[in-house]
């Protein structure tokens, strides 16, 4: 009644694609962070939260590179370089919009 179905097969994780996944979220959860500051401190520290940004920004860069390159390897369940890639792409859009809204001084 109840069969167990078992693949078995000779995927593994990746681990470009777990780096992708650190990154991106790094990248991320201090977007949130730098912005969730600023505006609680009402834009004292905006140079502060500016160089950190450019910092997360760089790591969104790095972990679009991890995940983009991590897609293209064999033998990898295709899970985590795509979770990856897809949260550092989030990230660097993000941080690219407050780039924009600063340019732009809306």
């Amino acid at each position: 009644m109840f069969e167990k179905k078992y693949r078995f097969t000779s995927n593994k994780h990746s681990t470009k694609g777990l780096m992708a996944l650190i990154f991106g979220m790094m990248s991320l959860v201090s977007f949130f962070l730098a912005v969730s500051l600023t505006v609680a401190n009402k834009a004292e520290n905006a140079s502060r939260m500016g160089a950190a940004g450019f910092l997360a920004m760089v790591f969104g860069f790095v972990g679009i590179a991890l995940g983009s390159t991590a897609l293209g390897e064999s033998d990898v369940f295709p899970i985590l370089p795509r979770l990856g890639f897809a949260i550092a792409v989030i990230a660097v859009l993000c941080w690219g919009g407050i780039i924009y809204v600063g340019f732009a001084g809306i």
